[in-house]
């Protein structure tokens, strides 16, 4: 086991090393998995996610490393510059006087605690006046949401008109990191630590007019309550989608499942979508959050009617043929070589 965590450890310095932040930070993970409790991994981890620009991932790396009985000059500088970047200017000034007590020589410590204090002497400034709304930046305007199924996760961040020589991916088995240009000359970037491993080489994005779409493959059919990870929660064994499926199906055999469409299709009018797309996003929605009936019945509707007639009711359907419906105006016809 020690020889494992020593080769996992010299690959990750290596990478760090290369500048292949990305990959050094999924080998610190697994090198964390042999051993939590090294308060030293978690600084190395620290440093990866700070040369990415993880901010509050830096800070909590070096909270645990902390708490582990790590104490050191540089250790205190990095959580002093990440909590600066999140806006916890009070911790910041905290983590750089404990560092400065360490290395007074190290010049760093005072550039960042004099703007800690002018950004501490601005917010009690303001306190004594209404500060005005700042208008939402293009981060925070951006929506990204997922849906999943029994194989893979769907990230949908809802980026019109994008193209693929202006985005940046990087996956791996932990994280997905995905950066675009947007037409403002801004960068869009999302950062996840998803709630349980992907399979980073079967992980693929597409561009559409009205979004981007995600399709990461799970490593295991397993059920995700969340995206990203959360520490918080108690590790525990997570149920299979198949499990889930029969559940589901066996409850509707005494009442059928119902669903708020008119939800689901106000939804996804919220995302102006438009023709052949917006179809497309509702009907992807309705099956995904589906039973195994609802499926069933869609799937049964669409084949025997031609695809003129799509129903989510399998009790009304099951035991007869679904007619041909065209829509007004048009007439069905059988295709004649």
């Amino acid at each position: 086991m020690a020889g494992s965590l020593e080769t996992i450890l010299s690959k990750a310095n290596s990478a760090f090393v290369d500048e292949n932040y990305t990959e050094a930070l999924n080998l610190y993970n697994k090198a964390l998995e042999e051993s939590p409790s090294d308060a030293e991994i978690y600084v190395k981890r620290s440093h990866a996610h700070f040369r990415l620009g993880n901010w509050q991932a830096t800070f909590d790396d070096l909270k645990a490393a902390l708490m582990h009985g790590h104490q050191s000059a540089k250790a205190f500088l990095r959580m002093g510059i990440s909590a600066f970047h999140l806006g916890k200017f009070q911790d910041a000034k905290d983590a750089l006087e404990k560092g400065r007590a360490l290395d007074s020589t190290e010049t760093q410590f005072n550039e960042w605690l004099d703007k800690c204090g002018a950004q501490l002497k601005t917010s009690e400034d303001t306190k004594q006046r209404p500060a005005p709304v700042p208008p939402p930046s293009a981060q925070s305007r951006i929506r990204h949401e997922w849906y999943q199924t029994e194989s893979h996760v769907t990230i949908t961040i809802l980026l019109k008109n994008q193209k693929a020589e202006n985005i940046e991916t990087s996956f791996t088995r932990e994280t997905i990191r995905f950066k675009a240009r947007l037409p403002s000359g801004d960068d869009y970037e999302l950062f996840l630590e998803v709630a349980h491993p992907i399979v980073a080489e079967q992980t693929t994005y597409k561009c559409y007019s009205s979004k981007v779409e995600i399709r990461a493959k799970k490593e295991e059919g397993i059920r995700w309550t969340t995206l990203e990870l959360d520490r918080s929660l108690p590790a525990g064994p997570c149920q299979r989608m198949s499990s889930v499926a029969e559940t589901e199906a066996a409850k509707a055999v005494v009442a059928t499942r119902t669903k708020n469409w008119d939800r689901i299709v106000q939804e996804t009018g919220e995302e102006k979508e438009e023709g052949e797309a917006a179809l497309n996003t509702l009907f992807q929605r309705i099956y995904a959050d589906g039973t195994d009936e609802v499926r069933r019945a869609m799937n049964k509707s669409f084949v025997e009617s031609g695809g003129t007639v799509l129903s989510t009711n399998w009790n009304e359907i099951k035991s007869k043929t679904t007619p041909v419906k065209p829509p007004d105006g048009m007439e069905y016809r059988k295709w004649q070589e």
